[in-house]
Order: structure tokens, then C-alpha cells, then sequence
């Protein structure tokens, strides 16, 4: 199990920072869980690295338009370094069902991706491996045809 601090400290940046929004994948509508930042990597790092996810970092170069009163130059380089963390499908389903009871402003939102996420097919890979790293596993829709077997067990996978 993961510990009561890292779950409300997960749950404040993504109450906080992160998009919850559903994503078209064929033709299920999957729950994602979206952090971009430009602010600190290694927040982002400990999402990833609690939920076996990776980090994606963004560079992104443009120009900005100078001001004609105070400008020398009519643009400005701009370089930004951020970093995104994502998860989708049944690993968002499962991250936003251990930290709803912590988030206190995207409640609502997170309700109906669980709902959702609740109803959609799953790779019981992936829930076998949010299991081991400590995640509590909802009630998920049951995968007759998954390769890898789930064990019946406490936390609602039958």
C-alpha cells in the first residue's frame, strides 16, 4: 500500500494542476490523467516513478513579439523546457480512485472518470502491475479474455 502522505501529496497536484478528461480511443472513451508543468521535474518524476509511468519532456523554442517602447529587438528567443506526466485507461481509473478521498477541487470530474473507467475493457497487466506497486484496485469491469489472470482477492477483482 502506499502511504497516506504520498497519495494526499499525488492528490494535490493533480487536483491542482492536471487536466481529467476522457480520450477517444476507437471506440471507447478512456479516463486520462494529463500534469504538464514547466515549474519543477521532479513532482512529475514521483508521479512516474509511483505509478510505473514515464515522464515526457517538452522543449518548445519560439519568438515573442517585443514591445515598441521598451524593445530593442522587434523578437525575442524563448526557449522552455517542460515536463508531462499521463496516464490513460485502467491506470488512471486506479490513481483517481485512491486519490479522490485526498483531492478537494476536480472531485466531480474524477467521480465520472472512475465511473467510466469502471465500465471499459483493461489489460490485466497493467493492473497486476498497479498492484504491485502498492495501488489499492477498484471494482473493474470483469475481463473474461485477459491474458494475464487476475487473482480473486479483497480489493473487488473477481
Amino acid at each position: 500500500m502506499l502511504e497516506a502522505a504520498d497519495l494526499a501529496y499525488m492528490a494535490a497536484l493533480v487536483d491542482n494542476l492536471a487536466v481529467l478528461k476522457t480520450r477517444r480511443v476507437g471506440e471507447a472513451d478512456l479516463p486520462s490523467v494529463v500534469l504538464t508543468t514547466t515549474r519543477s521535474g521532479a513532482a512529475v518524476r514521483f508521479l512516474a516513478t509511483s505509478t510505473g509511468s514515464k515522464v515526457t519532456e517538452i522543449v518548445r523554442a519560439y519568438n515573442r513579439k517585443g514591445c515598441v517602447d521598451h524593445c530593442t529587438q522587434a523578437h525575442l528567443h524563448i526557449d522552455t523546457t517542460g515536463h508531462r506526466w499521463q496516464v490513460t485507461g485502467a491506470k488512471a481509473t486506479i490513481v483517481l480512485h485512491n486519490l479522490l478521498p485526498y483531492m478537494r477541487v476536480q472531485t466531480d470530474s474524477a467521480r465520472k472518470l472512475i465511473h467510466a473507467g469502471q465500465t471499459i475493457g483493461y489489460k490485466g497487466q497493467v493492473v497486476v502491475a498497479m498492484r504491485d506497486l502498492g495501488w489499492e484496485i477498484p471494482d473493474l469491469k470483469p475481463q473474461p479474455r485477459a491474458r494475464v489472470a487476475i487473482e480473486p482477492g479483497s480489493d473487488g477483482l473477481d
